[in-house]
Protein backbone atom coordinates (compact mmCIF):
# COMPACT_ATOMS: atom_id res chain seq x y z
CA UNK A 1 0.00 0.00 0.00
CA UNK A 2 1.43 3.37 -1.01
CA UNK A 3 1.05 6.28 1.43
CA UNK A 4 2.28 9.67 0.22
CA UNK A 5 1.34 11.87 3.17
CA UNK A 6 0.80 11.27 6.89
CA UNK A 7 -1.37 13.70 8.86
CA UNK A 8 -1.52 13.71 12.65
CA UNK A 9 -3.77 16.20 14.38
CA UNK A 10 -2.00 18.02 17.25
CA UNK A 11 -4.34 16.62 19.93
CA UNK A 12 -3.85 13.06 18.62
CA UNK A 13 -0.07 13.49 18.56
CA UNK A 14 -0.08 14.84 22.11
CA UNK A 15 -2.13 11.88 23.35
CA UNK A 16 0.01 9.31 21.52
CA UNK A 17 3.25 10.85 22.82
CA UNK A 18 2.09 11.22 26.44
CA UNK A 19 0.07 8.04 26.83
CA UNK A 20 2.00 5.61 24.63
CA UNK A 21 5.42 7.21 24.11
CA UNK A 22 5.17 7.06 20.32
CA UNK A 23 6.64 9.96 18.33
CA UNK A 24 5.49 11.31 14.98
CA UNK A 25 8.84 10.24 13.52
CA UNK A 26 8.17 6.61 14.52
CA UNK A 27 4.73 6.70 12.88
CA UNK A 28 6.07 8.17 9.65
CA UNK A 29 8.99 5.75 9.65
CA UNK A 30 6.73 2.73 9.94
CA UNK A 31 4.30 3.91 7.25
CA UNK A 32 6.87 5.20 4.75
CA UNK A 33 10.07 3.21 5.17
CA UNK A 34 9.23 -0.04 6.92
CA UNK A 35 7.26 -2.83 5.25
CA UNK A 36 4.26 -2.83 7.58
CA UNK A 37 1.36 -5.22 7.29
CA UNK A 38 -2.03 -3.62 6.70
CA UNK A 39 -5.48 -4.82 7.65
CA UNK A 40 -8.90 -3.26 7.22
CA UNK A 41 -10.64 -3.21 10.58
CA UNK A 42 -13.99 -1.62 9.84
CA UNK A 43 -15.45 1.09 7.66
CA UNK A 44 -12.57 3.19 6.40
CA UNK A 45 -10.34 2.36 9.35
CA UNK A 46 -7.07 0.50 8.70
CA UNK A 47 -4.36 -0.81 10.98
CA UNK A 48 -0.65 -1.04 10.20
CA UNK A 49 1.84 -3.05 12.25
CA UNK A 50 5.49 -2.38 11.62
CA UNK A 51 8.87 -2.00 13.21
CA UNK A 52 10.96 1.17 13.29
CA UNK A 53 13.04 1.13 16.48
CA UNK A 54 10.34 -1.04 18.07
CA UNK A 55 7.08 -2.64 16.98
CA UNK A 56 4.27 -0.10 16.58
CA UNK A 57 0.58 -0.50 15.80
CA UNK A 58 -1.04 2.42 13.99
CA UNK A 59 -4.75 2.99 13.34
CA UNK A 60 -5.62 5.39 10.52
CA UNK A 61 -8.00 6.23 7.70
CA UNK A 62 -6.78 6.54 4.13
CA UNK A 63 -8.00 8.88 1.40
CA UNK A 64 -6.17 9.35 -1.87
CA UNK A 65 -2.94 7.92 -0.40
CA UNK A 66 -3.11 10.34 2.56
CA UNK A 67 -3.18 8.71 6.00
CA UNK A 68 -5.07 10.43 8.83
CA UNK A 69 -3.76 8.93 12.08
CA UNK A 70 -6.37 7.95 14.67
CA UNK A 71 -4.04 6.44 17.29
CA UNK A 72 -0.79 4.54 17.68
CA UNK A 73 0.72 2.44 20.44
CA UNK A 74 3.46 -0.14 21.05
CA UNK A 75 2.43 -3.50 19.61
CA UNK A 76 1.49 -6.30 21.97
CA UNK A 77 2.89 -9.85 21.75
CA UNK A 78 0.03 -11.10 19.59
CA UNK A 79 0.47 -8.27 17.06
CA UNK A 80 4.25 -8.83 16.92
CA UNK A 81 3.71 -12.54 16.30
CA UNK A 82 1.25 -11.71 13.50
CA UNK A 83 3.78 -9.32 11.93
CA UNK A 84 6.60 -11.86 12.07
CA UNK A 85 4.46 -14.50 10.34
CA UNK A 86 3.94 -12.28 7.28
Amino acid sequence: MKIDHVRIEPHILEKVEKKHGISAAEIVSVLHYDAPIFKKVGGRQLVAIGCAARFVTIFFTLRKRKAQITTAYPSDKKQIKHYKRK
